[in-house]
């Protein structure tokens, strides 16, 4: 696992996105890109109950940061691909 810029190995990366709905809502999370729908997990291992969220334009002041999370809407269960996550 790669470490953020300004972060220590082994640390949790920062969560720049916040879950909007379903399971995790709420949720703070870090995406590492700008359109499209990402799998979030409940833990940052991959093998943790997982959702899918549609990243969105909209953004939402959170009070543990001084700028604004990307909002993520959930948009249901990943049930395409045959696995239950």
């Amino acid at each position: 696992m790669s470490a953020t810029q300004g972060e220590r190995p082994g640390s949790r990366p920062t969560p720049n996105a916040i879950c909007a709905g379903g399971p995790y809502d709420g949720m703070l999370a870090r995406i590492d890109q700008d359109v499209g729908i990402v799998q979030v997990h409940l833990r940052p291992d991959d093998r943790s109950p997982s959702a899918r969220y549609r990243i969105t334009a909209g953004r939402v002041h959170h009070p543990s940061c001084s700028h604004p999370f990307v909002v993520l809407r959930w948009v249901g269960d990943d049930q395409a691909d045959g696995e239950r996550h």
